[in-house]
């Protein structure tokens, strides 16, 4: 039993280990804590920077739109002579104007596909620029502008199907 006795650790040792253990690891929690806090300083300097950068420079689609405006009359007749199609996709707003289901009168049936066809790009311009503001790429402005430009000429094609 004598054998035993010294085998064993006294139990003071034993609880003053254990203290010292439990005062290690809360030391290294703090030291944890701090480093995510800095962290967190940091990611939160990154983030009011990126909020600041939202200035004239994030307008840059809006304005090539209405850069691209000036050409859109030699655009809309290139479309013209390529067909119906090409016409439908590229330029839908100003087709869609011209319809006269949509609720307007003789006179806006004439004013406003010219207004459409000269505003279509700029509001091309301003949908990409609110696209890029939520983080998406390019590539994704590119499928959502030629999906709205899909979907505006699958409506054309419903209203000649309807109308005829």
């Amino acid at each position: 039993m004598s054998q035993i006795a010294r085998t064993m650790p006294e139990p003071k040792y034993r609880s003053t280990k254990k203290r010292a253990r439990q005062i290690r690891h809360t030391s290294e929690f703090r030291h944890e804590v701090r480093e995510f806090r800095q962290k967190s300083n940091v990611a939160k300097v990154e983030v009011e920077t990126k909020k600041s950068s939202f200035s004239l420079a994030s307008f840059w689609p809006v304005a090539a739109g209405v850069l691209l405006a000036g050409f859109a009359p030699e655009w809309h007749a290139m479309a013209v002579q390529a067909g119906i199609w090409a016409q439908r996709m590229t330029f839908p707003l100003s087709l869609l104007a011209a319809h006269r289901e949509i609720g307007i009168d003789d006179r806006m049936a004439v004013l406003l596909p010219n207004a459409a066809l000269y505003a279509q790009l700029p509001l091309d311009g301003l949908l990409a620029m609110l696209t890029l503001a939520r983080g998406r790429s390019l590539k994704s402005v590119f499928v959502q502008l030629a999906l709205v430009h899909a979907l505006c000429a699958f409506v054309l094609w419903l209203i000649f199907i309807t109308g005829s």
